[in-house]
């Protein structure tokens, strides 16, 4: 069905997205069409390497036929096969394994309810979490499964390959992985080729023979003189696509002997002139057809309906379909196709040649992908369309979305693509590239641009739904706090003053922000009063839900609510769960909550357990929002005096001490929170002497030491012998262990002593 330019949305509104717009097709394997020429050795070959090795490379420029022969073999293969074809957005690593989680649940792996879920909001390592969920699930399967990523040539993040050689290391026997690709990927096929692991099927294995090439011009009826067949495969070297294309262009020639002689050149070029033989012999509207839809990577009636502004595209997919001519379907049920890349290249060469055309095309890709929430593409053909403004007004208004759904490093790619744009960032994108920077732990890029944001005039409202850049910039504030506790709780307040209907998620965000400062600086009743607006709203995103509970837990555990904090805590792990948020960093709230709620019900090992992951995820990324950290650290302190492991809980409310120690300004609650910890602490490890206390003299030249004065200076100071300040201070270091004057110094900042 058609649709109307009164049914498209306006881009700057939020699309939420599903796992994938186009999931379902990149997962159908291709069937096998008819007149396809048999390749019965090499099917033969590559069942024998699904069979015998982790890894089965098909490696091949384009138009080699690897998609073909896989097709081929999947109509004989015996094992169950999961099938993925890759793209250029499949370099996020949760958009990629969302698609792999998925293919192999559709064939029978067990990974719950809804598998592609397991990645939303994933580390981008995802080695400790997915990967060996995934294999497990592949050996419990207990048949042979093999994997098919077709197109990894797209594939070029480092961490996706990582992943996959993680993936081919560990799997099970009864697994294999097979990768089409037009160049070697980033893997370890050494160490695979060594230990006989690896099948490879490569370009001069998959070049037509003259059998093949006489049953290739014999499907179509072409008929060459026996001296012509030879010189038809030694001009285009086997090559199968250039072959296929000089069978398109010699059908119902009169003299095909002649046309044969008359081209010459290497593949790339025989390929060119080739397709634009086959592109001049079609129908005026079929060619037309072609060039405009070859600006779409994949496409549907629908689709070219709107964007050629027809209602005639089912009937000419149709007989593309049914005249071979390199229409790829990528589902059952023949909604979605392709053409093939190296037809597509060629058609859109000869789009180039009207670039107004082009820039039309893509404007009205954008309308139709923006209305149906295949925000990717739409930002991609916005860029093409030469309207930068239209392609950040889609990223500022959807990486919310993109970002709880695990896709940072999608939304990455989008920032990066507007920066190679003129001009400089509207107000929107520099807020989106401050969330990232936040998330990424990137505290320096964020500074810089929340000291550019501080500089912009009000431009209203912005399209992620913020009320204003100012409203953005104190969330920021609210969410970082580098300023100490009293620059945190004047954000926050801005924050929520600014972010006042609550039916905005910010409202949300803005009340957390506002409650955990509260808490930071010792406002218990305070605190209680607004994070249910937080954790409670139907709008809120569910890490600030995560948040609003988890600090509800410590305020109420403080509050000496227990009953209320364990519930909190527990609400905070539930969405974690839920949300699929357990690999992130800054999930460590419900970890937090939790664990030392679980130590203090006498669950002891479960909650160090707990505890112990927590930290994990605060340690994954260094930048990250410190005050999260500082509470983990104290709760762990705690939880580990209670436990009796006293050397560690000092270690880490040590580290808690460093942290706060760089920020300006008084602490008040916070400092008060770690000297309890500290003062608890000291009370079980009773008369060890790391713990012997200083005597009221020895704090108070500790307390001289801090400054810039020699011992011999300090004597004059308090009228007493040089030898006699040497004495305390020698004491101060014995008993706080340092071997320095600054390390004494530091340690008792640890402590809390000054």
């Amino acid at each position: 069905m058609r649709v109307n330019k009164a049914e498209i949305i306006d881009e700057s509104a939020r699309v939420r997205p599903g796992v994938d717009a186009f999931l379902a097709a990149k997962l159908d394997p291709p069937k096998v069409r008819p007149r396809w020429i048999a390749r019965d050795e090499l099917v033969r070959r590559l069942e024998r390497g699904t069979r015998e090795c982790a890894l089965t490379l098909l490696a091949a420029p384009a138009g080699y036929g690897k998609t073909t022969l896989v097709a081929q073999w999947l109509e004989v293969a015996t094992q169950r096969v999961a099938w993925v074809a890759l793209d250029p957005a499949d370099n996020d690593p949760a958009r990629m394994w969302t698609h792999i989680v998925t293919a192999l649940a559709r064939v029978g792996c067990a990974f719950g309810d809804d598998p592609a879920h397991l990645v939303a909001a994933g580390d981008p390592q995802l080695r400790d979490g997915l990967l060996p969920i995934v294999i497990n699930a592949m050996a419990d399967l207990g048949e042979p499964v093999v994997l098919v990523l077709d197109d990894y040539h797209f594939v070029r993040a480092d961490a996706c390959h990582e992943q996959i050689d993680f993936l081919i290391e560990h799997s099970p026997s009864t697994a294999a992985l097979v990768i089409m690709t037009r160049a070697d990927p980033a893997l370890r096929l050494g160490r695979l080729r060594a230990a006989t692991q690896l099948a490879e099927i490569r370009m001069d294995r998959l070049r037509f023979d003259m059998a093949e090439t006489a049953a290739l011009l014999a499907s179509e009826d072409v008929h060459l003189s026996g001296t012509v067949i030879p010189e038809l495969l030694q001009r285009t070297e086997g090559w199968p696509a250039g072959l296929y294309l000089a069978t398109l262009s010699l059908a119902g020639r009169d003299e095909p002997d002649a046309f044969v002689h008359e081209f010459s050149g290497d593949n790339r070029y025989i390929g060119d002139y080739l397709t634009e033989e086959v592109l001049t012999r079609q129908p005026p509207e079929v060619r037309d057809f072609i060039i405009s839809v070859s600006i779409l990577e994949r496409f549907s009636a629908s689709l070219c309906d709107f964007v050629l502004e027809t209602d005639r595209s089912g009937r000419i997919l149709a007989e593309l379909e049914r005249s071979n001519l390199f229409l790829v379907p990528l589902d059952a049920r023949r909604r979605w196709f392709r053409f093939h890349h190296l037809f597509a290249a060629v058609a859109r060469a000869e789009l180039d040649t009207e670039p107004a055309r082009a820039r039309a095309l893509h404007g009205r890709a954008v309308d139709w992908f923006a209305a149906h929430g295949y925000v990717d593409e739409g930002i991609g053909h916005a860029i093409a369309s030469g309207s930068p403004a239209r392609a950040a007004r889609l990223v500022q208004a959807n990486w919310v979305d993109y970002v709880g759904a695990g896709r940072t490093a999608t939304v990455d790619r989008w920032l990066r693509t507007l920066r190679t744009t003129d001009g400089p960032p509207d107000a929107g994108t520099l807020v989106t590239q401050a969330w990232i920077a936040l998330l990424r732990g990137d505290e320096v890029g964020l500074k810089k641009l929340m000291a550019e944001l501080a500089e912009l005039p009000d431009v209203g409202a912005l399209p992620d739904g913020t009320r204003s850049v100012q409203s953005a910039l104190a969330l920021l504030e609210g969410m970082t706090g580098h300023g100490g506790v009293a620059q945190l709780l004047s954000a926050a307040r801005r924050a929520a003053e600014l972010e006042s209907d609550p039916r905005s998620p910010w409202y949300a965000a803005a009340n957390f922000g506002l409650g955990h400062a509260r808490y930071a600086v010792g406002d218990l009743d305070g605190a209680l009063e607004v994070l249910p607006r937080a954790a409670y709203s139907e709008t809120t995103f569910p890490i600030i839900r995560v948040f609003a509970l988890g600090v509800m837990s410590m305020v109420a555990r403080e509050h000496r609510k227990s009953e209320l904090s364990r519930r909190c805590a527990l609400e905070a792990m539930a969405v974690v769960d839920e949300a699929s948020l357990r690999p992130i960093p800054q999930a460590s709230f419900a970890f937090t909550a939790l664990g030392e709620s679980e130590v203090e019900a006498g669950n002891l090992t479960e909650g160090m357990a707990i505890l112990e992951e927590g930290l994990v995820l605060r340690r994954k990324v260094s930048g990250i929002n410190p005050w999260p950290t500082i509470h983990h650290l104290l709760a762990m302190g705690r939880a580990l005096t209670v436990v009796g492991d006293l050397r560690r809980a000092e270690h880490l409310l040590d580290e808690a001490g460093r942290l706060m120690s760089v920020f300006p300004g008084e602490l008040g609650a916070m400092r008060d929170r770690l000297s309890l910890a500290h003062a608890v602490l000291r009370r079980h490890a009773g008369p060890d002497k790391t713990w012997e206390p200083l005597t009221p003299r020895e704090l108070e030249i500790l307390r001289h030491l801090q400054g810039p004065k020699s011992l011999s200076g300090l004597a004059a100071e308090l009228f007493v012998s040089p030898n006699t300040v040497k004495t305390h201070a020698q004491a101060v270091y014995r008993k706080l262990g340092a071997t320095t004057r600054s390390e004494a110094v530091q340690i008792a900042r640890r402590r809390s002593l000054i």
